[in-house]
């Protein structure tokens, strides 16, 4: 211990190893994660006080978390709300809501202190970045040096308490309530259109008259599909815009298993045997590594790709038919169909280099991290004379969220790739949690012993049960979203991958994931303020 207490990188790798071991190990179905630094770090510094980690390390480990996730999720967030994204915010925003009154309440009711209370509601809605915002926020609410030190870990320490069951209490209410309403996941993936299907090539032989320009058969057919390629006489092309399809003419056409059989009632007649044999063009899957081309509609990519077509993307694990309106992202997988000999071409295009991308560029990071600590920093005014800030949570995510959406500002690329973004946001959220565990050691250890502990547990848990079933059932019964969306809304509504995880395991579709991304970053922005606005109405 004395070695630790000397060495602070030592206990800061310490921590984070044997946080990250525990982590892993499963109990019923369930293991703790990256939360489980958390515990370590209370565990290590509950044994011995004396060993701490600089404030700064837990700084920037909630920053680039934030940052990294705000990054990733900001194009589909702001989509989303021109679909569900409206109708499952103001779910998420709600249940947020209603959850920090009843906490005030019960927090009044149970004469807890201002402090442990705000962070009693940061841990029983399992949220890291709304507890750092409490604690950051107390030095402008108390000006009494000697009181600002007695209260300083009270928030870290009631989030503690209530932190593992704002886990459990959530994963048991998804569970009893996918038994109690009998919900078939399957069914609800096809109902949705998000059950995992595999993208297919087949040829199809045209018979319909007066069919729109190839490149407009998607839009106009409504058809989730792309040709990408067509054979006439005996040869085969690249359709090109304004080319336009004759009888007889036999298309390439990659999608789904469904949406291919609506395009071949739609197109013409389907033709037996492999789409691509007896080739005139090539085609390749090609790594996106070059930034001059990310972030551009592919529509408005053509003229560098002329003769080439991008017919697919694969990002992370999923594939996606290439659509004119997305923009490609550093780390794709595309699909390039182009004659033999300009392969190279379209390879020296896209970048095809994975050692380009492990050494991408460090300064739009940086710059947009700077720019969001600065959001963070402005005051906003409450009633009485005090003000509330974003912090340094919000600010980078909602910078994040913006430069995300972006895509990129002339020839600055502000996304990273994907990769690069998720180990970046591991590393981050564990510095932070084995930081911001070792500040409140000491006083846990008294919390343990403390029969107020009993009670801040007791009102966390309450907040989370409320919060688990007011998603669940108005979210499913009420508003009749599919219940493994209203799940991931619920998990994105806690901001808890763990949550997310346990429900993703037991669907097996995308709905959760739909509702997770979807509520996730306007979830992380409330509870940061609900919390701080709850701490204010306290003192």
């Amino acid at each position: 211990m004395s070695l630790l207490i000397e060495n602070q990188l030592l206990a800061l790798a310490l921590i984070m190893t044997l946080g990250l071991l525990l982590g892993r190990i499963r109990v019923f179905g369930f293991r703790l994660g990256v939360a489980a630094v958390l515990f370590v770090g209370l565990i290590v510094t509950t044994i011995e006080p004396e060993i701490t980690i600089p404030p700064l390390v837990y700084v920037i480990g909630l920053s680039l978390f934030v940052y990294t996730i705000g990054l990733e999720a900001g194009p589909g967030f702001f989509k989303s709300m021109k679909a569900v994204g409206l109708r499952n915010n103001s779910l998420a925003f709600g249940s947020i809501v209603a959850a920090t009154a009843l906490a005030w309440a019960l927090i009044k009711l149970f004469k807890i202190d201002a402090a442990s209370g705000a962070g009693m509601l940061t841990g029983a809605l399992t949220n890291t970045p709304a507890m750092a915002a409490v604690v950051d926020a107390l030095p402008a609410l108390i000006d009494d040096q000697n009181q600002l030190h007695a209260v300083s870990e009270l928030p870290v320490i009631a989030y503690s308490l209530a932190y593992p069951l704002g886990v459990l209490i959530v994963i048991i209410s998804i569970a009893i309530f996918s038994s109690v309403f009998k919900i078939d996941h399957n069914k609800e993936a096809e109902e949705a259109g998000v059950a995992v299907q595999q993208l297919l090539g087949k040829r199809i032989r045209v018979t319909h008259e007066d069919l729109p320009a190839i490149s407009n058969i998607p839009q106009l057919l409504d058809l989730h599909i792309i040709v990408s390629r067509v054979e006439r006489g005996g040869t085969q092309f690249i359709p090109e815009a304004g080319d336009r399809t004759h009888a007889g003419d036999i298309l390439t056409v990659v999608g789904t298993e469904e949406e291919l059989d609506i395009a071949q009632n739609k197109l013409g007649e389907l033709i037996d045997g492999h789409p691509y044999k007896n080739l005139d063009l090539d085609y390749r899957r090609i790594f996106v590594s070059n930034g001059a081309i990310v972030g551009i509609p592919l529509k408005n990519l053509r003229p560098r790709f002329h003769g080439m077509l991008i017919t697919r993307i694969r990002r992370g694990d999923t594939d996606l038919v290439a659509d004119p309106d997305m923009t490609l992202q550093l780390g794709d997988r595309v699909r390039v169909v182009a004659p033999a000999e300009r392969m190279d071409e379209a390879t020296r295009l896209l970048g095809d280099s994975y050692k380009k991308l492990s050494d991408f560029n460090l300064l739009p990071l940086v710059a947009g991290l700077a720019l969001g600590v600065l959001l963070g920093m402005i005051e906003i005014p409450l009633p009485g004379g005090s003000s509330l800030k974003l912090g340094n949570a919000g600010g980078p995510l909602i910078v994040a969220l913006l430069l995300g959406s972006m895509g990129r500002s002339g020839k600055i690329v502000w996304q990273i790739p994907y990769g690069a973004n998720l180990a970046l946001r591991q590393f981050g959220i564990t510095l932070f949690l084995a930081a911001i565990g070792t500040t409140a050691g000491a006083g846990f250890r008294k919390a343990l012993s403390d029969p107020e502990s009993l009670k801040i547990i007791g009102v966390g848990a309450l907040v989370t049960l409320f919060i688990s079933l007011s998603v669940l059932i108005i979210g499913h019964k009420l508003m009749k979203i599919p219940f493994g969306e209203t799940a991931g809304i619920l998990a994105g509504s806690q901001t808890h991958p763990a949550v997310l995880s346990y429900v993703s395991e037991s669907t097996k579709n995308e709905l959760p994931a739909l509702g997770y991304t979807s509520v996730y970053p306007l979830a992380m922005v409330s509870k940061i303020l609900a919390a701080q606005v709850l701490l204010f109405l306290l003192l």
